[in-house]
C-alpha cells in the first residue's frame, strides 16, 4: 500500500471520524503491497476500529486489515485466540524479551529473571521499587508470564484489586473462598503496594496470605513506588516481611531511555532522525509510558512535535470543564475534596485525562486538583485504568472524552 493511500486513510479518517484517529493511538502500522495493517495487543480497540473503518471509510475498508499481535493475515488460531486474555490479570505484551536492558535497570531485570526461573527459591520475596513509568510493571507481568508459561499458577493484581475483592468477599460471605484463591497461587505479584496504606483489615488479610505462601516456599513479588520503610500507616510486621527478602530499586538511565526511544519508534514505524532523539530523550520525564503516548501521537498526527502537549493549568481547566460538563458536576468540585460516587469517578477521570493528554508530572496533576500528595492521583488513575479494562461502555466514554479533549487542547 502506497504512502498516497496511508495519507488518504488518514485524511478520510480526520474528515468522516475523528475517533478512529483517537485509536490509532492503539496501533502499529505495517505496509504490504496491497494493505495498510493496524496491530493491537487490546482486542477491544480492535473490534471498535474495524467497525469504525467499515461505517465511515466503507470505500477502502478492503484496503485496511485490523488485527490483534500474533493473527495472521488470515486471522488467529484457536491457540492465539485463547493466549489473548490471560487470566489472573496478565497480559501477553509484557516478557522479558522486550523490556530494554540498560545501567538504571539491569539490577532489576537480573533479579526478575532469577525469580520467574527459580520461583520460591533464592529472593522471597522480590520487592522491586522506583518511580512511576520506569518498567516496575513490565518485569512484574514479564515474571508472571514466563511463569505461566512453564505451568504454574500466578496471579497478577493491585493492592486495591486485592483490597476491593476481600471486600467483595465478605459481603457476599466468601471471605474462606477469597483466601483459598490466592493461597493456591504458585505465584503472587502484588502492584502498587502502597495502596495498602491506613487498610487495616486488607493488610490482615494479606499478611496471613504473605506468610501462608512464604512458609510454603511459593514465590512473593511486590512493588510500589517508595522503599519499604517509607510506606506510611503500614504495619510493622508487614513491613518487616517485605524487609526480609531481596529490595531492589529501578531506575532509568539516560542511554537506556534513548534505546527505550528507538523501540517504541520501531514498534510504531516511526521514524524520527537522531537530533530528535537524542531532543526527545532530553525534554521528557523519565516515564515511559508519557513517551510512548507522545510518540503514538506523532504517529497520528503526522507532526514531529516533541511536547506534543504542554502542561498548565489552563489545559488542566480545559480538561475539567469538558469531564465536569459530562458528568453533569460542578467544575469548582473536582478540586475539593469528598463528594458524591459520580463526582469521585469524574474526578478520577479528569486526573486520568490530564496525566495521558499532558506531559505534567504526578506532582503537577495532584496541585492543579487541589492535593498536597500525589498518591491520590495515582490511586484515581489506577481505578480508571482497571474499569477501563473491565467496561466496555467506560471505555468508549473515555475515547468520546478524551476526543474531545484533544481538540480543545489542539485548537
Amino acid at each position: 500500500m502506497g504512502g498516497a493511500t496511508i495519507n488518504k486513510f488518514l485524511t478520510l479518517a480526520e474528515m468522516r471520524d475523528r475517533r478512529i484517529l483517537t485509536l490509532l493511538r492503539y496501533f502499529t502500522l505495517e505496509e504490504s503491497s496491497d494493505k495498510l495493517v493496524l496491530k493491537t495487543s487490546d482486542p477491544h480497540h480492535c473490534e471498535s476500529l474495524k467497525k469504525l473503518i467499515v461505517e465511515k471509510l466503507g470505500e477502502i475498508s478492503g484496503q485496511v486489515m485490523v488485527v490483534l499481535e500474533g493473527e495472521s493475515k488470515n486471522g488467529s488460531s484457536m491457540e492465539e485466540k485463547e493466549r489473548v486474555n490471560i487470566p489472573n490479570g496478565l497480559n501477553l505484551r509484557y516478557s522479558f524479551t522486550n523490556f530494554v536492558v540498560g545501567d538504571g535497570n539491569r539490577t532489576a531485570y537480573q533479579v526478575a529473571l532469577d525469580v520467574a526461573k527459580g520461583p520460591g527459591k533464592m529472593y522471597n520475596p522480590f520487592f522491586l521499587y522506583g518511580q512511576v513509568g520506569l518498567g516496575k510493571t513490565h518485569l512484574l507481568q514479564a515474571i508472571g508470564n514466563y511463569c505461566h508459561d512453564r505451568g504454574l499458577n500466578v496471579m497478577y493484581a493491585s493492592a486495591n484489586d486485592f483490597s476491593e475483592e476481600m471486600v467483595e468477599a465478605i459481603k457476599r460471605g466468601k471471605i474462606r473462598e477469597f483466601r483459598n484463591r490466592y493461597r493456591a497461587m504458585d505465584v503472587l505479584i502484588v502492584d502498587d503496594i502502597q495502596f495498602l496504606s491506613g487498610k487495616t483489615r486488607t493488610q490482615i488479610e494479606f499478611f496471613n496470605i504473605f506468610n501462608h505462601m512464604y512458609l510454603n516456599e511459593k514465590q512473593i513479588v511486590l512493588a510500589s513506588d517508595r522503599h519499604p520503610r517509607e510506606l506510611k500507616d503500614v504495619s510493622d510486621r508487614l513491613i518487616s516481611r517485605f524487609e526480609g527478602g531481596i529490595i531492589v530499586e529501578i531506575e532509568l538511565d539516560r542511554d537506556t531511555k534513548i534505546e527505550i526511544i528507538r523501540q517504541k519508534l520501531r514498534d510504531l514505524n516511526l521514524t524520527l532522525g537522531e537530533d530528535s532523539v537524542e531532543e526527545l530523550a532530553r525534554t521528557t520525564k523519565d516515564n515511559v509510558r508519557e513517551i510512548e503516548g507522545l510518540l503514538r501521537f506523532i504517529k497520528v498526527s503526522g507532526k514531529v512535535e516533541l511536547r506534543a502537549l504542554p502542561s498548565g493549568d489552563s489545559h488542566f481547566d480545559g480538561i475539567m470543564e469538558i469531564v465536569s460538563t459530562h458528568f453533569g458536576v460542578e467544575k469548582c468540585d473536582l478540586v475539593n475534596r469528598g463528594g458524591s460516587r459520580r463526582l469521585n469517578r469524574a474526578r478520577h477521570v479528569a486526573m486520568y485525562l490530564c496525566r495521558k493528554l499532558t506531559d505534567a508530572s504526578l506532582i503537577e496533576i495532584a496541585r492543579g486538583f487541589g492535593r498536597k500528595d500525589h498518591s491520590t492521583v495515582i490511586y484515581g488513575i489506577k481505578r480508571v485504568e482497571r474499569e477501563r479494562e473491565r467496561d466496555r461502555k467506560f471505555r468508549l466514554m473515555l475515547d468520546f472524552l478524551e476526543e474531545k479533549a484533544l481538540e480543545r487542547l489542539k485548537g
